[in-house]
């Protein structure tokens, strides 16, 4: 099999799997629709926690979407410069990966702030 037809096939596949992946992926970090609710009626230790294992389970989901795009990074690397993907996709990805890599600190700091309104809050 030539050089050109195996890279078609891999980005290809690359294609298929991020479709897949990513589908999986919004339906991980989409907002759970009673989230506002369950904010505006935390009132006891238990709730606040509850909030900071959902921001806890935020966190570990934006860094799993950050480690699958820097490995889909090096897979373009490998890519034929002018070939599709290449430069502009590693580079498309490593931001994506950075981006991520931000959402999760943020996601922790707000469990971290669930977790102190939950000793603060009275049983």
């Amino acid at each position: 099999m030539n050089t050109n037809c195996k890279l078609s096939r891999r980005f290809a596949s690359v294609l298929l799997l991020s479709a897949i992946w990513v589908s999986g992926v919004s339906a991980q970090t989409t907002t759970a629709p009673d989230l506002t609710q369950r904010v505006e009626a935390a009132r006891t230790p238990a709730d606040y926690e509850a909030l900071a294992t959902y921001y806890d389970q935020q966190a570990t989901a934006s860094r799993g979407i950050a480690a699958e795009h820097r490995k889909m990074a090096k897979s373009y690397q490998g890519m034929v410069a002018g070939g599709r993907g290449g430069a502009s996709m590693t580079a498309h990805c490593n931001a994506i990966a950075t981006k991520s890599d931000g959402l999760a600190k943020d996601y922790e700091a707000m469990a971290a702030a669930y977790r102190q309104m939950a000793k603060q809050a009275k049983p």
